[in-house]
């Protein structure tokens, strides 16, 4: 009696691994770029970074939503995190002297759109942000999208990041611009 529950409950394991298996497969990809895609082929992707066994991406959702997303490399290959977006202003009054719409994916990342960002510095608790220029998606994307001179900031932190110090500098004289509002 002993030795059939033993193998009953062996025979469910050995089912329950291959079931995983099989679903692990079916979600996961050759490339980070190919599990976004996945979800939706219609976003305009703006790589980040990939590194090891993580890739950072921005994206272009409807041509009026900017968001990111996390890809992590796993056994099987790339899966991607959970996509999170918001709207970004339709008319694209971006202005290099204030810091518009934030966003926040998960606790850990803050990001949004600023213009003329080479002239820029954004602080998050006192640690310089990361900048991404847009021009990188290629001019007919530009034009497309209108993304002309905008930039993505954006700051990644081990813990949970709060707003109390966003800081808008000129690069050239370090001046405070403006406060930022959330």
């Amino acid at each position: 009696m002993k030795k059939w529950r033993i193998t009953t409950v062996a025979l469910v394991a050995i089912i329950l691994a291959v079931v995983w298996v099989m679903v692990e497969k079916s979600e996961t990809y050759s490339e980070p770029q190919k599990a976004l895609f996945a979800i939706d082929n219609e976003l305009l992707l703006i790589p980040a970074y990939q590194m090891n066994d993580k890739a950072l991406f921005f994206f272009i959702k409807d041509k009026d939503s900017l968001g990111a997303v996390y890809v992590r490399k796993g056994l099987f290959g790339w899966k991607a995190g959970m996509l999170t977006w918001s709207a970004i202003d339709k008319e694209r009054h971006y202005d290099s002297y204030h810091l518009n719409g934030t966003q926040r994916q998960g606790g850990s990342l803050l990001y949004g759109l600023i213009k003329n960002g080479n002239d820029r510095i954004v602080q998050v608790n006192e640690e310089q942000a990361k900048m991404l220029n847009l021009a990188t998606v290629g001019q007919e994307n530009i034009e497309e999208y209108r993304l002309e001179e905008l930039f993505i900031w954006y700051f990644e932190g081990d813990e949970s990041i709060t707003e109390d110090e966003i800081k808008l500098l000129d690069k050239d004289t370090g001046e405070e611009l403006n406060p930022a509002n959330f």
